[in-house]
């Protein structure tokens, strides 16, 4: 299912295109794990946990949004030690349950215990239940990460902007916008434009007046780029 992914190269901006070594500068995780995630382990016969969006170009891995908001969930589940048999074990049941080849970008509750990764879920004549998907359980008690899903917009239950970091809150990513790189909400200009040109002009003030935008905007954009280069 991760073999070769037909595309009209036009539509590549409602997808999204990012190298691997852009993504892991975006997720602050190493390039070598995100490679892994989509192509397989290449020291096994494991398979990826992600269902890619874009074929590989020149030889080479990239990622589209719906790719990157999965990674995004997949180091949060690792960080919290679930290992790689776990979430793609979980995550191709969620394939053919929902439909999707991308579950984990989908507007759905998930949690996880640190064993495994649960999702809520509406029961009808009952309040919300949490359910286990490893065993399709009912938990008891309330698991609650919030913050994961709060920054992430969804349309039609799909993910289609992200907020990378509440530190700097007119920083998006959105792949109808420079192939979904990071930029300034509402003005569309991307992030590391503003850093190369705040680096050639050393004033924010400057760039600020060349871009005709708020200087406050230029000192985020710069500051987020300069967070991702000290991670």
């Amino acid at each position: 299912m991760n073999a070769h992914v037909d595309l009209d190269w036009r539509k590549a901006g409602d997808i999204g295109l990012y190298t691997v070594p852009m993504a892991a500068r975006i997720l602050r995780e190493d390039s070598n794990l995100l490679r892994a995630w989509i192509n397989g382990a290449s020291h096994s016969e494991a398979p990826p946990i992600i269902h890619r969006q874009l074929p590989k170009v020149n030889g080479k891995t990239v990622y589209g949004f719906l790719d990157l908001i999965e990674a995004r969930f997949i180091k949060h589940f690792k960080d919290l030690k679930l290992s790689s048999q776990t979430i793609r074990k979980i995550a191709d049941k969620l394939r053919e349950r929902q439909k999707t080849d991308h579950p984990f970008a989908t507007n759905k509750a998930f949690r996880t215990d640190g064993k495994t990764i649960l999702m809520e879920i509406e029961v009808p004549d009952e309040e919300k239940r949490i359910i286990n998907l490893l065993n399709d359980n009912f938990e008891m008690g309330e698991i609650v990460e919030q913050s994961l899903f709060s920054t992430i917009l969804y349309a039609d239950d799909l993910a289609y902007r992200w907020h990378p970091s509440p530190d700097f809150p007119q920083v998006v990513l959105d792949p109808n916008y420079a192939f979904g790189r990071p930029v300034l909400e509402g003005i569309w200009i991307p992030t590391d434009t503003l850093l190369s040109a705040y680096n050639a002009e050393g004033d924010e003030a400057a760039v600020a007046e060349d871009f005709d935008v708020d200087p406050n905007l230029v000192a985020q954009a710069v500051a987020y780029e300069k967070s991702l280069q000290t991670e």
